[in-house]
Formats: structure tokens, C-alpha cells, sequence
């Protein structure tokens, strides 16, 4: 510990928390962020860890996504504002405190040694609670009470597992929960398969160079998916009640960020080959048969 902060030694996966919490921080503290996240600073403060020697300059690119993903949700809560979010390997993200309405639950799915760090920095209270499980066991669908809708959040998750693994959760999750919707982010496949040590695609988003005297430089973990042309069309194919729609990054700042990020997204041969957000709506079933009822968006 140094001045009471909490000392944190993660690796792997678990590690990649970090990150998007340096970000979303960076961009909370400038005048004229893109992101207010009172929450992440705090917690932020509450930790020792060399998050500039290891992450170089922080880049926007979190809070951006953070912004896709808070909108989803608040559109989804406006129509079911008594529903439960699942967040999945939700980290040290700080989105119930943006979106909260006051009503909604909240359920945090992550491993253990995650949660850990978790309930230390941000403990269950009220209406959020946590669970100790791999996204990808089924187990956690038994603690979701689907009566008010449910909404599935998978941020930074889904391209470090395999497609099969990847492709059997939603369309388990469109099989349990009708009327949900499901939101995550992909990266697209040529860049997962340029960098299958991760090095490469960690020198594309950090900016800078670490200290030369500080800890070795952060390394992304192996990622296994990506979506690429015609990714789409084969993960509705993956249960009847599936639809599925991008998420269009809002404008940031600069030449990249500020026009580039946003207008490519429009087109999709580029939009194909750039990161995506993406939004999966699960079709209610017919009552009284098999059948299955398009939800709107």
C-alpha cells in the first residue's frame, strides 16, 4: 500500500481493467472531457499503480465507447426502467453510476480474482450485486430475474475467447431471455489476427513511450475474434430471435476522433474493418407458441 491506496499486481486479462479505467479517468479530469466520471476518479485515486509508465498517454477511445454503451443502456432502461443490466466482466467500469434512474438492478459478472479488486474499490450495495463466475457459464443466467427485461453488457470482453465460446453465449442468451438486448464491442479480424501477440495492437492505441527507468510497457493479451465482412449476417444466424445493429461512435476531438472515427463508421466496406459497437435485440416469443415477435429498437 502507499498512502492507503490499494496496491494492485494483476496479469492477463483481468489486467485489461486498468486501462479503460486510465482513460475514462484522463478524459473526466480535462475541462473539456468527453466523458463526466465522478466515480472513476475516485476510485482512480484509491489506487496504486504505475497506470502511465504502463498505458503511455490515455487515449479517448474509452470514454467514447463508454458514451456508446451508457446510451444503449438508457435507451433500453427508458422503455423497461425496472430491468435488470448484466454486465460481464464488467472490471472496474463505473457505468451503473452514469445510467442509474434510480429503479433498475444490477448484476456484475466477473471472475473472482477480479471481484476481488472490485468490491474493495466498489462494493455491492442495494440494488447492484455481484457474482463470482466466468461470462461463459451459464450459472449466472439463474441470478437474472427476467420479468422487467434485461439488458447484457459485455464491454472489452468477448474478442479475448474464441468464436465458438463466443457465438454459444449469445445465442444462449437469446434462447433464456426474450425482449433483452445484448451490447458488446468487437475488433476487427485482420487486426486480432495481425497482432496474436498482442504487442502490435497495443502500440496502436497507446500513445507515447512508458519511463525508460519504469515498469516494461503493457502488453495486450492474446485476443482470439473478430468481426469482419459478413460477421453480422452469421450472428443472427445464430438463433432465429436475433437482430443486431452497430452503435455508431459519438464525435471526439481532433483530426481522428473528432471526424474520421465517426464518419468511417457510416460506410460499411470501412466499417467492416474498424472497430464496432455492437447492439443485439432478442425478439420476444409469441405467447402460446414457437414462434418469435421483432422487438423495436
Amino acid at each position: 500500500m502507499n498512502d492507503g491506496k490499494m496496491t494492485l499486481k494483476l496479469t492477463g486479462v483481468p489486467e485489461t481493467l486498468l486501462w479503460p479505467l486510465y482513460g475514462r479517468v484522463a478524459e473526466a479530469r480535462r475541462p473539456d472531457g468527453l466523458l463526466r466520471d465522478a466515480r472513476a476518479v475516485r476510485v482512480f485515486d484509491g489506487i496504486d499503480y504505475p497506470f502511465e509508465e504502463r498505458f503511455g498517454r490515455p487515449s479517448p477511445v474509452f470514454a467514447l465507447r463508454a458514451r456508446c454503451f451508457d446510451k444503449a443502456v438508457d435507451e433500453f432502461l427508458a422503455r423497461k426502467p425496472d430491468a435488470t443490466v448484466v454486465v460481464l466482466g464488467e472490471g472496474l467500469e463505473t457505468q451503473f453510476w452514469r445510467v442509474d434512474n434510480g429503479r433498475m438492478r444490477w448484476l456484475t459478472v466477473d471472475l473472482p480474482e477480479t471481484l476481488e479488486v472490485r468490491n474493495k474499490l466498489l462494493p455491492d450495495s442495494g440494488r447492484r450485486s455481484s457474482l463470482a463466475c466466468s461470462a461463459f457459464d451459464t450459472r449466472w443466467m439463474d441470478e437474472v430475474d427476467p420479468s422487467n427485461g434485461v439488458c447484457i453488457v459485455a464491454q472489452g470482453l468477448l474478442m479475448y475467447f474464441a468464436r465458438a465460446e463466443v457465438d454459444r453465449l449469445i445465442a444462449a442468451c437469446a434462447e433464456r431471455f426474450p425482449g433483452a438486448v445484448m451490447v458488446f464491442d468487437t475488433l476487427p479480424t485482420w487486426l486480432v489476427r495481425s497482432a496474436p501477440g498482442g504487442s502490435w495492437l497495443s502500440t496502436l492505441f497507446m500513445r507515447g513511450r512508458g519511463s525508460s527507468d519504469g515498469p516494461r510497457r503493457y502488453r495486450l493479451p492474446r485476443m482470439a475474434w473478430g468481426t469482419g465482412f459478413g460477421e453480422l449476417n452469421r450472428i443472427r444466424r445464430l438463433h432465429p430471435a436475433i437482430s443486431v445493429r452497430d452503435i455508431h461512435f459519438p464525435p471526439g476531438r481532433g483530426l481522428v476522433f473528432g471526424y474520421l472515427n465517426p464518419f468511417l463508421g457510416v460506410y460499411p466496406g470501412i466499417r467492416d474493418m474498424r472497430p464496432r459497437n455492437l447492439l443485439l435485440q432478442f425478439a420476444e416469443q409469441a405467447e402460446g407458441s414457437g414462434a418469435t415477435v421483432e422487438g423495436s429498437l
